[in-house]
């Protein structure tokens, strides 16, 4: 009989939601055994500054990989820390950073490791969404995940 919560995903996106659940998965994790899995979903488009309907604005796209790839590294620094806090509790962690649209990515990523739980804040770190009840990734994730989700507040 296989393990209930076998891998678990927790999206990271650096909130205090983030860090609550990390910590709730990793209880969950012991308990199950379970290998928890971090992602990281940078939403490229967040990275560019307002453009507005001006045909004379142009976007430096060397300034732009630069600005990527040292959220890439900030991201991997980061992550590389939490799984070894993982370790250090006795859980398997792994991690992945990705480029896309975020709830769209957690989806994907969940369905292609065959995720059997995702455990993730109830908001994060989304500007003006921080009002909200229910974060808009959060919202998605959880109408449209093909696992349970696990919100934490």
């Amino acid at each position: 009989m296989g393990r209930k919560y076998k891998e678990i995903l927790i999206p990271y996106d650096g909130s205090k939601y983030y860090k609550k659940s990390l910590e709730e998965a990793i209880e969950i994790a012991k308990k199950f055994g379970s290998n928890i899995h971090l992602l990281h979903v940078i939403d490229a488009l967040t990275m560019v500054p307002p453009v507005y309907d001006s045909p004379d604005v142009i976007i430096d796209m060397k300034k732009f990989g630069q600005v990527l790839k040292n959220a890439v590294s900030k991201s991997d620094l980061i992550l590389r820390n939490e799984v070894l806090r993982c370790k250090e509790k006795g859980v398997d962690a792994d991690y992945k950073i990705i480029t896309g649209s975020v709830a769209d990515g957690i989806l994907k990523f969940a369905k292609k490791m065959e995720i059997d739980l995702i455990v993730m804040g109830s908001q994060g770190l989304a500007g003006i969404r921080k009002i909200m009840a229910l974060g808009s990734v959060s919202r998605k994730v959880s109408e449209l995940a093909q696992c349970p989700v696990l919100l934490v507040k």
